[in-house]
């Protein structure tokens, strides 16, 4: 969901959800230079790269900025499928959005069980 152990902490100075929403966009668009994933042309949307309707999520990994017009004509399509058959594909592109999702995502809890035996004082 992150990108590293110090995002969830700039969230935590936020006033509002509204805020903390907006930071977490405006950081997507700029790691993209405020460009279209796809075309490169300006970015007005963020897009899912695996569609909401497809059980993808919200998070960081899953949504790359776009052009109203990209994120229009792909829709609920496969993100491979729809942006191969485009004339502005390419490779580079294709590899940085794949890169994009691949990236770890840090986790904001640990969960850990221990075992340890309880005792009561009687």
């Amino acid at each position: 969901m992150f990108s590293s152990a110090n995002d969830p902490l700039a969230l935590l100075i936020e006033l509002t959800p509204k805020l903390a929403k907006k930071r977490f966009r405006e950081h997507i668009y700029e790691a993209w230079d405020h460009k279209c994933g796809y075309c490169e042309e300006l970015a007005t949307s963020l897009d899912h790269v695996v569609p909401r309707f497809k059980s993808g999520s919200s998070n960081r990994n899953n949504l790359v900025p776009a052009c109203r017009r990209c994120n229009t004509a792909k829709a609920s399509t496969k993100m491979e499928e729809w942006y191969q058959q485009q004339e502005f594909f390419t490779q580079a592109r294709m590899d940085r959005i794949k890169s994009w999702m691949s990236q770890e995502v840090v986790e904001l809890f640990v969960y850990s069980v221990e075992t340890t035996p309880c005792q009561l004082a009687i």
